[in-house]
């Protein structure tokens, strides 16, 4: 899967410039969804399936791991233009906690759903052992169906994100006149300061 996922990256980036980020990342979600439904549909030992399930999954986890990252600083730049304050650093640590919240989340409902299914601990020393027809079917449906649906929450998402090519090409137009001017007021103090001096040494 990640060898996949490794060589659709290319091909993500170029959709982005292409399209724009938001399609890119939407299309490459409801790829994901799909995959992530067909899992339920493998059969017990078929490794060959397993395979090509997972390297199809490679292509939306592309997507996954390289548009979000790209769109963060699009949304930065738009909120430097209304605040008028760079805030990297409390975006990026937001995002970190989120990502840690919810694999602890995860984990919880992961390991209370096993629970609940009747799941078995293997004895120790066991390399093979065979987990109640219940715990099976809750490891598809957490893996596909709960998957899939948690994946479709981030397209609907995405679907309101509001930057679209236009909207960011023109935030950077509002930016660049804005620390133009910035500039040139920061010039003009040191100019006028320059000239106090001057004044203050001369009398």
């Amino acid at each position: 899967m990640m060898v996949v996922c490794i060589l659709f990256v290319p091909f993500w980036l170029w959709l982005a410039k292409t399209r724009n980020k938001r399609e890119a990342y939407i299309l490459g979600m409801i790829f994901w969804v799909i995959v992530q439904a067909m899992i339920f549909t493998i059969p017990q030992g078929n490794t060959n399936y397993l395979l090509f399930i997972g390297a199809l999954a490679g292509i939306g986890v592309s997507a996954a791991y390289i548009l979000p990252d790209s769109i963060l600083p699009d949304v930065i730049e738009w909120d430097e233009l209304r605040t008028r304050r760079r805030q990297e650093g409390i975006y990026y640590g937001i995002r970190t906690l989120i990502r840690k919240l919810t694999g602890a989340l995860v984990i919880f409902i992961t390991l209370q759903t096993l629970g609940w299914s009747g799941y078995q601990s293997p004895p120790e020393g066991v390399t093979q052992f065979t987990q109640p027809d219940s715990a099976l079917l809750a490891i598809r449906l957490m893996v596909s169906v709960l998957g899939a649906l948690v994946l479709a929450g981030t397209i609907a998402l995405a679907w309101s994100y509001p930057l679209s090519r236009e909207k960011y090409v023109r935030i950077q137009k509002l930016l660049k006149r804005r620390r133009e001017e910035t500039l040139a007021k920061k010039e003009a103090y040191k100019k006028m300061d320059s000239r106090m001096t001057v004044h203050l040494f001369i009398y």
